[in-house]
Protein backbone atom coordinates (compact mmCIF):
# COMPACT_ATOMS: atom_id res chain seq x y z
CA UNK A 1 0.00 0.00 0.00
CA UNK A 2 2.91 2.65 0.93
CA UNK A 3 4.71 1.76 -2.46
CA UNK A 4 1.79 2.56 -4.49
CA UNK A 5 0.81 5.58 -2.78
CA UNK A 6 4.46 6.94 -2.69
CA UNK A 7 3.92 5.08 -6.85
CA UNK A 8 1.08 7.40 -7.00
CA UNK A 9 1.99 10.85 -5.61
CA UNK A 10 5.41 10.75 -7.72
CA UNK A 11 3.36 10.52 -10.93
CA UNK A 12 0.73 12.91 -9.76
CA UNK A 13 4.57 15.39 -8.97
CA UNK A 14 5.47 14.71 -12.42
CA UNK A 15 1.99 15.24 -14.05
CA UNK A 16 1.01 18.17 -12.59
CA UNK A 17 4.68 19.99 -12.80
CA UNK A 18 4.80 19.44 -16.73
CA UNK A 19 1.37 20.10 -16.86
CA UNK A 20 2.12 23.92 -16.23
CA UNK A 21 4.88 23.92 -18.33
CA UNK A 22 4.84 27.58 -20.35
CA UNK A 23 2.64 29.22 -17.65
CA UNK A 24 5.49 31.35 -16.57
CA UNK A 25 4.97 34.83 -16.91
CA UNK A 26 7.36 36.64 -19.99
CA UNK A 27 10.15 38.63 -18.25
CA UNK A 28 10.82 41.01 -20.99
CA UNK A 29 14.52 41.59 -19.38
CA UNK A 30 15.05 37.32 -19.44
CA UNK A 31 12.89 36.13 -22.18
CA UNK A 32 13.28 32.54 -21.79
CA UNK A 33 13.78 31.63 -26.05
CA UNK A 34 14.56 27.60 -24.92
CA UNK A 35 11.23 27.47 -22.79
CA UNK A 36 9.23 29.37 -25.80
CA UNK A 37 10.44 26.75 -28.48
CA UNK A 38 10.11 23.91 -26.28
CA UNK A 39 6.22 25.18 -25.47
CA UNK A 40 5.59 25.73 -29.44
CA UNK A 41 6.74 22.50 -30.18
CA UNK A 42 4.26 20.66 -27.73
CA UNK A 43 1.66 23.13 -29.55
CA UNK A 44 2.72 21.64 -33.23
CA UNK A 45 2.76 18.21 -32.28
CA UNK A 46 -0.38 18.61 -30.02
CA UNK A 47 -1.66 19.97 -33.24
CA UNK A 48 -0.16 17.44 -35.77
CA UNK A 49 -1.65 14.42 -33.37
CA UNK A 50 -5.21 15.94 -33.54
CA UNK A 51 -5.09 15.47 -37.00
CA UNK A 52 -3.38 11.87 -36.71
CA UNK A 53 -0.04 12.47 -37.61
CA UNK A 54 2.96 11.44 -35.79
CA UNK A 55 4.78 14.08 -33.97
CA UNK A 56 8.35 16.15 -35.44
CA UNK A 57 11.50 15.56 -33.27
CA UNK A 58 13.31 18.47 -32.73
CA UNK A 59 16.67 18.15 -34.35
CA UNK A 60 19.92 19.71 -33.41
CA UNK A 61 21.33 20.26 -37.06
CA UNK A 62 17.68 21.49 -38.39
CA UNK A 63 17.44 23.90 -35.44
CA UNK A 64 20.62 25.33 -36.86
CA UNK A 65 19.00 25.97 -40.52
CA UNK A 66 16.26 27.74 -38.54
CA UNK A 67 18.86 29.80 -36.16
CA UNK A 68 20.54 30.64 -38.79
CA UNK A 69 17.23 32.56 -40.73
CA UNK A 70 16.22 33.61 -37.24
CA UNK A 71 19.96 35.71 -36.77
CA UNK A 72 19.29 37.08 -40.86
CA UNK A 73 15.92 38.25 -39.28
CA UNK A 74 16.87 40.19 -36.49
CA UNK A 75 18.17 42.41 -38.64
CA UNK A 76 15.61 43.32 -40.93
CA UNK A 77 12.25 44.65 -39.76
CA UNK A 78 10.22 42.76 -42.41
CA UNK A 79 9.75 38.82 -42.89
CA UNK A 80 11.42 37.18 -45.67
CA UNK A 81 12.55 33.29 -46.70
CA UNK A 82 15.36 34.33 -48.31
CA UNK A 83 19.03 36.00 -47.79
CA UNK A 84 21.25 37.70 -50.23
CA UNK A 85 23.90 35.24 -48.71
CA UNK A 86 25.66 32.82 -52.12
CA UNK A 87 24.63 29.25 -50.46
CA UNK A 88 21.99 30.54 -47.72
CA UNK A 89 19.44 31.83 -50.20
CA UNK A 90 16.98 30.00 -49.20
CA UNK A 91 15.87 27.39 -46.51
CA UNK A 92 16.91 24.39 -49.27
CA UNK A 93 20.23 26.03 -49.71
CA UNK A 94 20.77 26.25 -45.93
CA UNK A 95 19.82 23.06 -45.27
CA UNK A 96 22.42 21.87 -47.59
CA UNK A 97 24.50 23.97 -46.20
CA UNK A 98 24.74 22.39 -42.86
CA UNK A 99 24.40 18.90 -43.80
CA UNK A 100 25.52 17.21 -47.03
CA UNK A 101 22.49 15.43 -48.35
CA UNK A 102 21.12 14.51 -51.61
CA UNK A 103 18.02 13.49 -51.09
CA UNK A 104 15.53 15.61 -48.89
CA UNK A 105 12.36 17.53 -48.33
CA UNK A 106 12.61 20.91 -46.52
CA UNK A 107 9.25 24.09 -45.78
CA UNK A 108 9.58 26.62 -43.44
CA UNK A 109 7.18 28.66 -41.19
CA UNK A 110 8.27 32.28 -40.24
CA UNK A 111 5.78 34.55 -38.02
CA UNK A 112 6.13 37.59 -36.02
CA UNK A 113 3.66 38.80 -33.34
CA UNK A 114 4.18 41.17 -29.86
CA UNK A 115 4.05 39.95 -26.60
CA UNK A 116 2.95 41.78 -23.19
CA UNK A 117 0.98 44.92 -25.38
CA UNK A 118 -2.35 44.21 -26.63
CA UNK A 119 -2.53 43.13 -30.58
CA UNK A 120 -4.47 41.50 -32.75
CA UNK A 121 -3.64 37.71 -32.78
CA UNK A 122 -5.02 34.74 -34.29
CA UNK A 123 -7.69 32.77 -32.28
CA UNK A 124 -7.81 28.63 -33.52
CA UNK A 125 -10.99 29.56 -35.65
CA UNK A 126 -9.02 31.85 -37.45
CA UNK A 127 -10.80 34.80 -36.04
CA UNK A 128 -8.86 37.74 -34.40
CA UNK A 129 -9.24 39.60 -31.27
CA UNK A 130 -7.26 41.84 -29.56
CA UNK A 131 -4.99 40.41 -26.49
CA UNK A 132 -2.32 40.25 -24.26
CA UNK A 133 0.13 37.46 -24.47
CA UNK A 134 1.42 37.68 -21.28
CA UNK A 135 2.80 33.65 -20.29
CA UNK A 136 4.73 31.33 -23.01
CA UNK A 137 1.98 29.43 -23.04
CA UNK A 138 -0.14 32.16 -24.68
CA UNK A 139 2.31 33.56 -27.32
CA UNK A 140 2.96 29.99 -28.21
CA UNK A 141 -0.85 29.29 -28.98
CA UNK A 142 -0.51 32.57 -30.87
CA UNK A 143 1.96 31.61 -32.92
CA UNK A 144 0.91 28.82 -34.15
CA UNK A 145 -2.79 29.51 -34.53
CA UNK A 146 -1.56 32.14 -36.75
CA UNK A 147 0.44 29.63 -38.53
CA UNK A 148 -2.69 27.24 -39.10
CA UNK A 149 -4.94 30.65 -40.56
CA UNK A 150 -2.30 30.49 -43.48
CA UNK A 151 -3.10 27.94 -46.12
CA UNK A 152 0.44 27.87 -46.65
CA UNK A 153 1.91 27.39 -43.40
CA UNK A 154 -0.90 25.28 -42.02
CA UNK A 155 0.07 22.81 -44.97
CA UNK A 156 3.56 22.61 -43.12
CA UNK A 157 2.45 21.56 -40.13
CA UNK A 158 0.08 18.90 -41.04
CA UNK A 159 2.44 17.42 -43.77
CA UNK A 160 3.01 14.20 -42.07
CA UNK A 161 6.27 13.36 -44.22
CA UNK A 162 7.89 15.88 -42.16
CA UNK A 163 9.97 14.25 -39.07
CA UNK A 164 12.12 16.48 -38.48
CA UNK A 165 11.74 20.16 -36.67
CA UNK A 166 13.91 22.89 -35.91
CA UNK A 167 12.62 26.29 -33.99
CA UNK A 168 14.60 29.16 -33.23
CA UNK A 169 12.96 32.33 -32.06
CA UNK A 170 13.81 36.38 -31.24
CA UNK A 171 12.51 38.52 -29.23
CA UNK A 172 13.09 42.39 -29.17
CA UNK A 173 12.73 44.24 -26.11
CA UNK A 174 12.67 47.52 -27.75
CA UNK A 175 9.02 46.32 -29.27
CA UNK A 176 8.04 43.74 -27.89
CA UNK A 177 8.13 41.82 -30.90
CA UNK A 178 8.73 37.76 -31.06
CA UNK A 179 9.53 36.26 -34.16
CA UNK A 180 9.92 32.73 -34.55
CA UNK A 181 11.52 30.64 -37.15
CA UNK A 182 10.41 26.79 -37.93
CA UNK A 183 12.07 24.38 -40.52
CA UNK A 184 10.47 20.87 -40.97
CA UNK A 185 12.76 18.08 -42.81
CA UNK A 186 12.96 15.11 -44.28
CA UNK A 187 15.96 13.31 -44.77
CA UNK A 188 15.50 10.53 -47.16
Amino acid sequence: MTRLLTFTLSIFILTSSFGNIGDDKIDPKKFDHNLYEKVLLLKINAYRKEKGIRPLMSNTIIYKVAADQNTFLKTKSEITHDQPTAGKKNVQQRLVSYINVKNYSVAENIARTFVLRNTQNYLRNGSTKKSVATTYNEAATYMLNAWIASEFHKKNLINPNYQLSGIASYFNPQNYSLTAVQVFATIK
